[in-house]
């Protein structure tokens, strides 16, 4: 469907700038290398509610989070990654929560292009997959025998009890959780800052002025 959009964007788009982009993909798409999948696969998370009529945004944008998260699933020991701008696509991603599946702004791909380090949002995913993988490793490893699973039913049977007395809840901070969203709020902020300097200096310039003084006001006499 993203390709569609493109083919369609050459001839037909808003703004000649956009339709110029189009233009230049689809001369160099054929030669690329690149391939087009259609591994759609639903979740809960991604269907709409009934009765709601989606715009065309909307519904290119459901359809890019359900190809991505079919290839990731069809894909385990690999990472996915979704290069946009569009918070609500982002989020929607995020929502899904599968280890090998994440999303960055497009400056972020820009910066790793340049400098061939690797986005912190890309290693942080890429740890998880990392020890998701090491924990099935270990589950196995230690999953016993049926041999030694029906000896040992009696015992764990009769100890089910004493164990659920001295049980305790355990509650754990998602901090990983916390950082990837800190981290992605950062970088979004930091493009909209950039594009704003960009596209509109005089304003940027203005609210650059204002937060100078009023960070001056603020600091502590010598």
């Amino acid at each position: 469907m993203v390709l569609e959009e493109i083919n369609f964007l050459s001839d037909h788009a808003p703004e000649p700038t956009h339709e110029q982009t189009a233009r230049e993909f689809t001369r160099f798409y054929p030669e690329s290398g690149w391939k087009s999948v259609s591994s759609i696969a639903t979740h809960p998370s991604l269907k709409p509610a009934e009765g709601h009529t989606l715009s065309k945004r909307a519904r290119l944008t459901l359809t890019v989070v359900q190809a991505a998260y079919g290839l990731a699933r069809n894909r385990p020991d690999g990472l996915v990654i979704i290069v946009s701008s569009d918070q609500g696509l982002m989020q929607r991603l995020r929502a899904l929560e599968m280890p090998n599946l994440c999303a960055i702004p497009v400056v972020a791909l820009v910066q790793w292009t340049r400098t061939e380090r690797k986005p912190p949002v890309v290693i942080h995913q890429l740890q998880l997959m990392r020890a998701a993988s090491g924990l099935v490793s270990s589950t196995a490893a230690a999953k016993p025998s049926r041999a030694s699973l029906s000896t040992q039913a009696a015992p764990v049977a009769g100890s089910q009890r004493s164990t659920r007395q001295i049980s305790k809840p355990v509650f754990r901070i998602p901090i990983a959780k916390i950082f990837y969203n800190v981290l992605t709020f950062i970088m979004v902020a930091i493009a909209v800052l950039a594009v704003w300097r960009v596209a509109f200096p005089a304003s940027f310039e203005q609210l650059w002025q204002q937060v100078r003084s009023l960070i001056v006001d603020q600091s502590p006499p010598p």
